[in-house]
């Protein structure tokens, strides 16, 4: 019993140890994509392109749709690095393996292009009501799409889409233009947070079905007490 005890006691530690390199590797990876965004690093490439050529040579909803592609871009790469780290982690301790799910690089792009999805959805949402809300002072200028690409270049575009803000205050006004920058701020990094737990939880799931837990020891402590007091 005292050892059964001991080897309980030992699992848990062990479980609270590798619950405790993933959540730090998923929690690394959500900071790095933080810091990428405000560095501006989605808007490179085929976003920045489109970002140079508005209104002109191209339309906001080809620059949003860049934009979008270039935050999945961010997150599955971190995701990936995550990823790696965990199984490294599993091959550092054969152990390890039974407790964590396999990389699914496939399955993780999937779910990270659903989550920027509704971000997208949900930002388009937010200028149609800011839209809505202002038609009375802005006119024809409050154009949902046009409100919506300028939203997502100010949160992801860094210094390059300092412009972006401006023609939000001068569209919306300075204080509906900071309201909606607020906003769309706390659903972006919502979209960050639920991106990575999700990919910690499920490289948690096996670990989850064990139920580690302990009160295992507790019990088997309290056994033994009652057996010794028998005797």
């Amino acid at each position: 019993m005292p050892a059964l005890a001991g080897a309980a006691a030992a699992q848990h530690a062990a479980a609270v140890g590798l619950i405790q390199r993933v959540e730090g590797a998923y929690g690394d990876a959500g900071e790095r994509v933080r810091r990428e965004i405000a560095q501006g690093a989605a808007l490179a490439g085929g976003a920045l392109t489109h970002w140079y050529g508005l209104p002109h040579a191209s339309g906001p909803d080809e620059l949003l749709t860049a934009l979008t592609d270039s935050l999945a871009t961010l997150l599955r790469s971190a995701a990936a690095t995550a990823d790696e780290r965990v199984a490294e982690a599993g091959r550092q301790d054969p152990a390890a393996r039974a407790g964590l799910a396999p990389s699914d690089a496939r399955g993780a792009a999937e779910r990270i292009g659903v989550a920027v999805r509704h971000w997208r959805r949900c930002a388009e949402e937010l200028a149609e009501e800011e839209a809505r809300a202002r038609i009375a002072e802005c006119g024809g200028n409050c154009v949902p799409e046009e409100i919506a690409a300028l939203l997502a270049a100010s949160l992801l575009g860094g210094r390059r889409a300092r412009k972006a803000g401006e023609k939000l205050a001068e569209t919306l006004g300075a204080h509906a233009a900071l309201r909606l920058g607020d906003r769309g701020g706390r659903l972006l990094d919502g979209c960050v947070t639920r991106v990575m737990r999700a990919e910690r939880d499920r490289s948690l799931a096996p670990l989850d079905a064990l139920d580690m837990s302990p009160e295992h020891q507790v019990e088997l402590i309290a056994a033994l007490s009652v057996l010794q007091k028998e005797r």
